[in-house]
């Protein structure tokens, strides 16, 4: 049984069916889904959830998932350091799979999801790729499929990425105010010698 993140997608006008497919989705019309989220983009490019579903819990907590960090960061900062943010990746979904040899995973999805997009995003467990791919035909939606641990190791290597560059941003902001404070230092020196050993004139 494979591990799949799935993302179906509608344009603005067909946000109705996006809610429909998920109600279904929640209705366990697909078996073995772990959880599915529904998600509209914002006019900055973040994610509005507009509702959630784990049948494996029911506490609702979606933050700690997969799912929930795939969202936090294709809309957040890091999603901006990475060029991930609707701006950096502008253009219609409907020429992704010419680029997936040229986009990793995150920009895929997120150029699958522009500006005023309304998708559904469904980790599960798939015997047969059919069964899901007729659901969201029949829903008119487009399809998208990646393997779980493709998105969870892209995750983990944006993740470090952001961490790096936070710590080399950081560096280099101690590097300035040392600079700067260097600076002052020595303007000091200079006052400090020409208070006692004024120029002649």
């Amino acid at each position: 049984m494979a591990h799949h993140i799935l993302l179906a997608t509608w344009d603005e006008l067909s946000k109705a069916k996006a809610l429909d497919s998920f109600t279904q989705l929640k209705a366990k019309y697909i078996q073995n889904i772990h959880e599915i989220t529904i998600v509209t983009r914002q006019q900055d490019g973040s994610f509005k959830i507009v509702n959630q579903d784990n049948p494996d819990q029911d506490n609702g907590i979606w933050s700690g998932s997969l799912v929930g960090f795939l969202i936090g960061i294709l809309g957040g900062p890091l999603g901006m350091v990475l060029g991930l943010t609707a701006g950096a990746l502008i253009g219609s979904s409907h020429d992704i799979d010419h680029e997936k040899t040229d986009l990793a995973v995150l920009g895929q999805i997120s150029k699958a999801l522009p500006i005023g997009a309304t998708g559904v995003i469904v980790d599960i467990f798939e015997e047969s790729e059919q069964i899901a791919d007729e659901f969201f035909k029949k829903h008119e939606a487009t399809l998208y499929r990646w393997d779980f641990d493709e998105v969870e190791a892209e995750i983990e290597a944006s993740v470090e990425t952001w961490e790096e560059t936070s710590r080399l941003a950081n560096l280099a902001l101690k590097e300035q105010k040392k600079a700067e404070h260097k600076e002052k230092r020595k303007q000091k020196w200079e006052e400090f010698k020409a208070h006692f050993h004024p120029t002649k004139s």
